[in-house]
C-alpha cells in the first residue's frame, strides 16, 4: 500500500499578505488540496481567496470583508492541474484580489 503524504507551508507574499498551501497525496496522485491567500487586517489574518477540493469538487471561494463567499466551480477534474493553477493564480494575482477584497467586492 502506498503511504499518504501531506505537505503544508505558509509563504509570505509581503509583511501583510501570505499564502497557505496544503495538499495530501498518495504516490503521485493528489487526493485533496487547499491554497489560500490571506491578508492582515487589524492584526487578524483573513482569507481573501481559497482554492480547494472541499465537497469533492474543485472550486474557488472569493470572500469579502463580511465573510461572505462566492463559489466558482472550476470544472477541472485533474487535481494536480487544478493545484498548479490555484498556486500560480494566487502567486500572480494576489494584489488584485487584495484590492477587490478591501473595496468590499466579491467578483
Amino acid at each position: 500500500m502506498i503511504k499518504r503524504q501531506e505537505k503544508f507551508y505558509v509563504t509570505l507574499l509581503s509583511p501583510e499578505d501570505r499564502k497557505r498551501y496544503r495538499h495530501i497525496k498518495q504516490g503521485k496522485r493528489i487526493l485533496t488540496f487547499t491554497v489560500q491567500y490571506e491578508t492582515l487586517v487589524e492584526d487578524q489574518w483573513l482569507p481573501v481567496i481559497r482554492y480547494d477540493t472541499a465537497h469533492r469538487v474543485v472550486h474557488k471561494d472569493l470572500l469579502d470583508l463580511k465573510g461572505h463567499e462566492k463559489k466558482v466551480l472550476l470544472g477541472i477534474s485533474d487535481l494536480r492541474e487544478a493545484l498548479l493553477l490555484a498556486d500560480e493564480d494566487i502567486k500572480t494575482n494576489w494584489r488584485r484580489y487584495k484590492d477587490r477584497y478591501l473595496r468590499g467586492r466579491q467578483g
